[in-house]
């Protein structure tokens, strides 16, 4: 029997400014509210969404339009092909694996 080699999954940083639609004055909006890793994005409900939006003053509707659940759940999967496909490159950041 021959193991199969495991794939590197990318190492993709906590960093929520990789979110198309997120700058830093919006990244530390999220931290203050205490949202600070894409698991917690990619796990919001629609409830969870509305609170988080209502607090989001300016930014509000950001999160619908611009899919940060979609995106966040590309992320925590690790898959950076697919979220490229969609959004656009993530940048140097990205150590793929």
């Amino acid at each position: 029997k021959v193991a199969k080699k495991a794939v590197a999954k990318p190492v993709i940083p906590d960093n929520l400014e990789l979110l198309k639609g997120v700058g830093p004055k919006l990244n530390t909006l999220l931290k203050s509210l205490g949202i600070s890793s894409f698991d917690q994005v990619a796990n919001w409900s629609a409830a969870d969404i509305s609170e988080i939006d209502s607090k989001l003053g300016t930014f509000a509707g950001r999160i619908a339009r611009d899919n940060w659940v979609d995106q966040a759940k590309l992320l925590v999967a690790g898959d950076v092909a697919g979220f490229e496909k969609k959004y656009g490159a993530l940048g140097s950041e990205i150590a793929k694996g």
